[in-house]
């Protein structure tokens, strides 16, 4: 199954526009009335709709919600969290999907585990902050650090390497950020440091969906989780809480995955797998402060 469903005689997912038009309202409302709303609500609310366009540009970068990829685009690429182009998300997502085998760092995009070695070559406090990753706490704390840093030093170095268009999605990406982070800030006048805290909150909200999300499964037993979560999560995260079944189905709209998750099995299958959960509130409980695994691959652990 290919990460991009085929378009065929699809027209407008009108379900996936509202909601689009819901985050970007939202976001403009969010900056236009900074001065009547205390800061600390602006900045939970603006963490709200930076996490819900996370969802969002998953969802674009999947073919929705035209058959125009350049509309998409558009849709996906207004970088209201500054972090990341959209090209270089699309891509390297694909290649997530496109992986036979989910979880390997050499292989996986986005895996979390490290190799062995990696490990080894770790001083104490690198191995420490490591661990304190593989908590949730530690992944909303500091995944919006590591996810960028990483991303950063990752595209600057195939940069070096001759990739032209990794530079130039990067270059557009930059400036566009600036001016839409000047306009906030200079034109709105909303204070830099409440639009960056709810940024970097935003990020780290988007991350709960990812920790643990995948995990090692042996054999043909599926490496993506189901999370049976309620209505906030379910929206927030446009239905991928259910990640074995956009898996299973990259090219199903978000709205479409609940009835296909109930047709495939994807909770009995899940639950013989990654994991089934019975919400978002069984991950904090189990694992805010416990590592759902060891950051080095289970397979890599086997073999040292």
């Amino acid at each position: 199954m290919t990460a991009i469903a085929a378009q065929g005689g699809r027209r407008v997912e009108w379900q996936t526009v509202g909601v689009a038009v819901a985050i970007y309202g939202g976001w403009l409302a969010i900056v236009l009335l900074h001065e009547v709303v205390p800061w600390p609500v602006g900045a939970v609310l603006l963490a709200v709709v930076i996490a819900w366009h996370g969802s969002l540009q998953h969802e674009v970068l999947h073919g929705h919600p035209f058959t125009n990829p350049w509309a998409n685009e558009v849709v996906g690429s207004i970088p209201i969290s500054l972090r990341l182009p959209f090209r270089v998300y699309r891509r390297s997502h694909i290649s997530h999907h496109e992986s036979e085998d989910l979880t390997d760092p050499a292989t996986d995009t986005e895996s979390f585990f490290i190799t062995a070695a990696t490990w080894e070559r770790l001083p104490a406090p690198g191995r420490w902050f490591l661990i304190a990753h593989h908590t949730l706490l530690g992944r909303m704390l500091l995944g919006p650090l590591v996810e960028n840093v990483s991303m950063v030093r990752r595209d600057a170095a195939a940069i070096r390497a001759g990739d032209r268009p990794l530079l130039r999605w990067w270059s557009v990406h930059l400036a566009t950020a600036a001016v839409l982070f000047w306009l906030v800030v200079r034109v709105v006048g909303m204070p830099w440091w409440t639009y960056l805290l709810g940024v970097y909150l935003g990020i780290g909200l988007g991350l709960v969906r990812s920790y643990c999300e995948h995990q090692w499964a042996e054999g043909d037993a599926t490496r993506s989780i189901v999370v049976r979560a309620g209505w906030f999560f379910r929206l927030l995260f446009l239905n991928n809480n259910l990640h074995h079944t956009h898996h299973a189905e990259a090219g199903v709209p978000w709205y479409g995955l609940p009835e296909l998750a109930d047709r495939i099995g994807s909770d009995n299958l899940a639950a013989a797998g990654a994991g089934l959960y019975s919400g978002y509130g069984e991950i904090f409980r189990r694992h805010l402060v416990h590592p759902f695994d060891h950051p080095v691959h289970p397979l890599e652990r086997r073999s040292a």
